[in-house]
């Protein structure tokens, strides 16, 4: 008779293999191996998959299981698990030689075993009569041939998927994938027959409980109290040039093995599906918390990888998991490319990469005002790759936030086109774009004040000539403006203006001036004139801010008017020459300089 382990929630005993029925149990268990420990090989077929109504069986393999720190078990038909259908589904999404269809499984299993089980995971084998680097045994037509070998080596596991009529994709059901670090797998022993194993699996659940995935031994033959669902994205085959026949390609019937282990901890994975859907995102949270889970994994693109939102317990990533091929030499990734499905808009700075948080690497720049700001926009699919499409174009069209011109339609390059905006006033910006069957909106895009500095090469003195500044675009009321000196020529206002602060640097020939002529110049934060800076013309200075200093100049900070409804200090003397210094609610401290007026 074989020899089977009694399998505690914890601790994992080895049954002694007699031809009687033990008469007593050990009464102090042994602590069970560190490692998941086998117990059977199943062999699972899904037939009908491209059909209406779609069938899924699952049988054992006769096969003797290793052992695991002297802990051994191999279940056979009659002592291990009655696994049956309960419903098989799919989904379609994307066309012919890049789209997938999503087939999801989910089947009741008895524990016939004998002995209670606990975190139990089917994780995909190969070995000889597989088709080579995968877990299928078979895949095959509609017609009953075998279908072309790259269609199993391009099907990839997944969450469990549906997709709603606008297009986004929802995971409903969760604790589904489960994924494991190489190291992690190739610690488990393998049977003879089987020769390579896989780094992910699909977790049985418990009907009874939340809270545990603990699976009672029971003689019932009514009582199914495991739930266990897989789920696989396969792909649509491509027409053969003049002909539409790439449904005739498809898989239509599937076969595969898997191995059933008991892990020794409680391992959850949010699958890539799930991290696009902020409501399963949640629910695998509150999963996670109930279940006391040791280590949670996420994949490529998962939003739990921002610094700013919340990690799961025990967090990991591991990205792009192997799906086909030997360890160490992937030949398919989990992250495999699909169907182009969405427009990403890209920041300076940022790019697309498969592992970031949102598939989006990179530290972004801030636009500023009147200046072009170069936004990328690439054709992604749902796994963070790049699509190179053909004969489409994008157009951005504002949402909300401050007015723009928002550049011309751009032709699609290798999935990438660049287009410039140029915001005109402040605020936060979020902008449509639209391609010919799809657009998306771009993230918040924050325009506030950045430094700005004149030109050394201005043509002219006028201020709102965005080719006067170095950033090609003239200082609006947020901005900071550096006047530095040995420039060409220096700005002459020409109407009331405001910025955020002023600094002068000294040149070596020649001296920043700013020519105020006879308007209002307020400044919302500091003025530093430097060592050589001056004010011209009969305007006003105004100063309206909190906690703000002026000083410098040639021998003082000198000024014709002088206003101040803010709070400052002086760090230089002051003067005001043939006007007036006026404090208006506001504070001018100062501790050791001459503030003067003089004809």
């Amino acid at each position: 008779m074989r020899c089977l382990i009694a399998a505690l929630p914890i601790l994992l005993l080895s049954a002694a293999c007699l031809d009687e029925a033990p008469t007593s149990v050990p009464p102090d268990p042994v602590p069970g191996p560190e490692v998941p420990l086998p117990l059977g090989i199943y062999e699972f077929t899904v037939t009908g998959i491209s059909g209406a109504e779609p069938l899924a069986s699952a049988v054992p393999v006769d096969m003797a299981m290793p052992s695991v720190g002297g802990v051994s078990a191999s279940m056979s038909a009659v002592n291990g698990f009655n696994i049956e259908e309960v419903s098989t589904v799919s989904v379609s999404e994307g066309g012919r030689g890049r789209g997938y269809r999503y087939v999801s499984v989910n089947m009741r299993v008895r524990n016939t075993s004998g002995l209670p089980l606990n975190n139990v995971t089917f994780i995909p084998v190969t070995g000889a009569g597989a088709i080579a680097g995968t877990p299928f045994v078979k895949m095959l037509k509609f017609d009953g041939t075998q279908a072309d070998t790259l269609v199993a080596k391009k099907t990839v596991p997944s969450g469990v998927v549906t997709i709603t009529d606008n297009g986004e994709m929802r995971s409903p059901q969760q604790d589904v994938l489960q994924v494991f670090d190489e190291a992690e797998v190739a610690a488990i022993p393998l049977p003879v027959g089987v020769t390579g194993i896989f780094p992910y699996g699909f977790v049985m659940r418990s009907r009874l409980s939340t809270t545990n995935r603990a699976i009672p031994a029971n003689t019932d033959p009514n009582q199914f109290d495991g739930l266990l669902t897989y789920s696989f994205r396969i792909p649509l085959q491509r027409h053969d040039p003049g002909t539409t026949n790439g449904a005739t390609k498809d898989a239509f019937t599937f076969t595969f093995r898997m191995m059933a282990v008991q892990d020794t901890e409680v391992r959850l994975t949010e699958s890539m599906e799930e991290g696009q859907d902020t409501s399963a995102v949640r629910r695998l949270h509150e999963r996670a918390a109930a279940m006391g889970a040791t280590t949670v994994t996420v994949l490529n693109g998962s939003t739990a990888m921002d610094p700013f939102v919340a990690d799961y317990p025990g967090q990991r990533q591991i990205c792009s998991p192997r799906t086909a091929g030997p360890a160490g030499s992937p030949q398919t990734t989990m992250n495999t490319r699909a169907e182009y499905v969405k427009l990403a808009v890209l920041r300076p700075g940022e790019s697309v990469h498969e592992c970031a948080a949102h598939f989006r690497a990179g530290t972004s720049a801030r636009p500023a005002t009147n200046v072009p700001f170069a936004l990328t926009v690439a054709s992604v699919d749902r796994y963070g790759n790049v699509i190179a499409v053909s004969g489409d174009s994008v157009l951005f069209s504002a949402v909300s936030g401050p007015a723009a011109e928002l550049g011309v339609k751009t032709g699609l390059v290798g999935g990438l086109a660049t287009i410039n905006v140029r915001y005109l006033d402040y605020g936060t910006s979020v902008l449509r774009v639209t391609a010919r069957r799809l657009q998306n909106l771009s993230p918040a895009i924050p325009v506030f004040g950045v430094t700005k500095s004149w030109s050394t090469s201005a043509a002219s003195d006028a201020w709102l000539t965005n080719a006067n500044w170095a950033l090609g675009g003239f200082a609006m009321s947020q901005d900071t403006v550096v006047l530095p000196g040995d420039a060409a020529t220096y700005p002459l206002l020409t109407q009331n203006t405001t910025v955020n602060g002023l600094a002068m640097t000294a040149g070596s020939t020649v001296q920043p001036t700013l020519n105020l002529s006879s308007f209002d110049f307020t400044v919302a934060g500091s003025v530093n004139l430097g060592s050589t800076g001056t004010f011209l013309g009969t305007g006003r200075l105004i100063l309206t801010g909190v906690g703000g200093t002026i000083g410098g100049g040639v021998s003082n900070f000198d000024v014709r008017n002088l206003r101040v409804t803010g709070t400052y200090s002086v760090t230089s003397n002051v003067t005001a020459t043939g006007g007036r210094i006026v404090v208006q609610g506001g504070r001018l401290r100062n501790e050791r300089f001459r503030v003067r007026v003089r004809p």
